[in-house]
């Protein structure tokens, strides 16, 4: 008998790497699959893949900037590509493949195309610029047989923008395109209500991702300055993604002695469990792992309840989410936290939490199965 064969196509190398850690040899181990990745990125990148020995790797060539010549050769190469190779089940992810992969599989006419919404890169914008997106989205998710959302909130987004037909998107169990490994990231050794009861003269404030505006620079800049509360260190774990944030980053640095700019770790875990609160001021999320990661270390997360975030921390659990852009309430919130001797207390399940709805391989088992139904449906 034949083994299934499954392709997924993603716009560049390093998504694999990243964000399917671990995922794809999931896959590959307990399922009988004929797997084939499609995917453009460095020779760096594709390379890394290549050792995984997860599948075939095919280079089409992506780039993550529009350019009108440079996407049609990579559409004209997903077609014929899609023609001479059929798959059982095509499934794409992260907005370029997103869509020229959506439109390359219906026009080869593969019957099970899904398509995978991590987030929306528009989520802010407005006017002609947003509806240009979202026709770009539509076309992609009316071309799919079946939508996968990584979070509710964001589901909900899409419905509520008439972008797909509601009986096809889903999200696969509690949401999340990854889950967190809850070995690794684990409670510290010395538990942050320990080192509470101890008095500690710092409160240490932690902000994990990409440092830029739109994953909330110029917000934190005034938490620093507003903030009252001279034990509170805060330490910024994230490579600068611009030079203007580049800029505005070093003269934060320079202005305030209780800020710390980690640029590059390979053990962020260590910060996580270091940290006494995880600071997640994100202006849009698919869904926002890194706050599953800091309450699978039991550090709970201050967050904005915007799209995705809703998801990965639960108020009064893993964190609080606060109005969008209310730096007044999350600066006097962090203020009160320092001092206050039961706050871990507040949020001691968060990690249980974590492991209920989030465990890694309980994720990548609700991927594989989905994959495995469709693929059943059709016989």
């Amino acid at each position: 008998m034949n083994k299934p064969k499954i392709c997924f196509i993603i716009t560049d190398a390093i998504s694999f790497n990243v964000l399917c850690r671990g995922q794809l040899e999931f896959i590959r181990d307990n399922s009988d699959f004929d797997i084939t990745l499609v995917c453009g990125g460095s020779q760096t990148q594709l390379d890394i893949l290549e050792k995984r020995k997860i599948g075939k790797v095919i280079n089409a060539n992506f780039k993550r900037n529009p350019s009108l010549l440079k996407d049609t050769k990579s559409l004209l190469f997903l077609l014929k590509y899609l023609t001479l190779n059929r798959f059982d089940i095509v499934v794409y992810s992260t907005p370029k493949a997103l869509l020229l992969g959506s439109i390359a599989s219906c026009v080869t006419l593969h019957k099970n195309r899904v398509a995978i919404v991590r987030g929306r890169v528009y989520e802010n914008f407005s006017g002609k610029k947003r509806l240009f997106f979202h026709m770009l989205d539509k076309i992609a998710l009316s071309t799919s047989s079946k939508v996968i959302f990584i979070s509710d909130s964001l589901r909900q987004a899409y419905l509520n923008d008439r972008l797909f037909e509601e009986n096809k998107g889903s999200v696969l169990g509690s949401g999340s395109s990854n889950g967190v490994d809850t070995i690794n990231y684990s409670l510290a050794k010395n538990s942050i209500t320990e080192r509470q009861k101890n008095d500690s003269d710092t409160f240490n404030v932690l902000t994990v991702g990409r440092i830029c505006y739109d994953k909330g620079l110029y917000d934190l800049a005034k938490i620093i300055n507003e903030s009252k509360e001279p034990k509170i260190k805060f330490i910024v774990v994230g490579q600068i993604e611009d030079k203007k944030s580049e800029i505005f980053l070093k003269d934060i640095l320079s202005a305030h002695s209780n800020v710390e700019h980690i640029p590059h770790t390979e053990n962020v875990i260590k910060y996580f469990q270091d940290a006494d609160l995880h600071l997640f001021l994100s202006h849009r999320e698919g869904f926002g792992n890194v706050a599953i990661e800091a309450a699978s270390c039991g550090i709970p997360t201050f967050a904005y309840d915007v799209t995705g975030i809703k998801d990965s921390v639960e108020n009064g659990v893993s964190g609080q989410r606060f109005k969008f852009k209310d730096v007044k309430a999350i600066t006097e919130a962090i203020d009160m936290a320092a001092n206050d001797k039961e706050f871990a207390l507040r949020y001691i399940h968060a990690r249980d939490w974590v492991i209920q709805n989030f465990e890694q391989k309980e994720v990548w088992k609700n991927y594989l199965d989905f994959y495995l139904k469709q693929i059943r449906s059709e016989k």
